[in-house]
């Protein structure tokens, strides 16, 4: 007698038709979520941040990073340090900075070079500015040069980085120095008044070095200079200096009123 085999084990159709379209629907999923993570591009940062305009990137960095680093130690150091350590620092992240804008930056991004000669027959000191022909429009120097043609190459982005940060480095260094005179903080006296000379001293020496600079800052001077007096014109301040603005009234006599006599 024939053994009657078990029935084969049936599947629902619907629910294969569900597990076959699921997974075709993940499979599917896969490559649109790779072709959508590799489409993505992180929102770039402003254009005044971002080296990538410069010639000289490593030559930017070097220009603000011992003035930044000098200015946060002034600044957080008396909390972590005592005072002698915070000026001892502060003077040696200056001079640091000094040397590097003085015989790096300034060379590699806009063409111009300052320094100190001696002769060694007088022993007299003698100051030398050099600035090199500009490469491009944009950027604008004058005077004699001794600097290579390869070394004066600069764009506009180098020019006004350069020269912002320079001038506003005594500028807030003058800020600390008056607000230390203000509240009578005498141990940050030696550390600001180093910071000043020596940011002066660039700011000084890159000055002499460029025509142009010393062309703006002509300009600067005349055009403040006439609105001061227009604005003196237009209140009348150049009238009371020079007669009261007006003629002077002279007091009337009364006619009935003898001279030399009481009335």
């Amino acid at each position: 007698v024939p053994i009657p085999q078990p029935p084969p084990n049936q599947t629902n159709s619907v629910l294969s038709d569900m597990i076959a379209g699921g997974a075709s629907a993940s499979s599917s999923s896969v490559p649109h979520a790779t072709s959508s993570s590799s489409s993505y591009a992180p929102s770039a940062l402003p254009a005044g941040l971002q080296f990538a305009q410069s010639s000289h990137p490593t030559a930017c960095l070097f220009h603000i990073l011992f003035k930044g680093l000098a200015f946060a130690l002034y600044i957080l150091g008396s909390k972590m340090m005592e005072d002698i350590m915070v000026t001892v620092l502060c003077i040696l992240l200056l001079a640091a900075d000094f040397w590097v804008v003085k015989n790096v930056t300034g060379r590699l991004l806009v063409g111009l070079r300052w320094w100190n000669k001696v002769d060694p027959v007088t022993g007299n000191a003698s100051w030398i500015f050099e600035s090199a022909a500009p490469t491009h429009e944009g950027v604008s120097g004058g005077g004699g040069g001794g600097l290579s043609k390869s070394s004066t190459t600069a764009n506009t982005f180098d020019y006004r980085f350069f020269w912002s940060v320079l001038y506003l480095s005594p500028v807030l260094w003058g800020f600390l120095f008056l607000s230390a005179v203000l509240f009578l903080k005498f141990q940050c006296f030696v550390t600001l008044s180093c910071a000043l000379v020596l940011a002066a001293s660039n700011v000084y020496g890159y000055y002499k070095c460029s025509a142009d600079q010393r062309e703006k800052l002509n300009e600067w001077m005349n055009t403040g200079a006439q609105m001061g007096m227009g604005a003196m014109m237009r209140s009348g301040m150049l009238g009371r200096l020079f007669g009261g603005g007006g003629q002077q009234q002279v007091p009337q006599q009364d006619p009935n009123t003898m001279p030399g006599t009481f009335a």
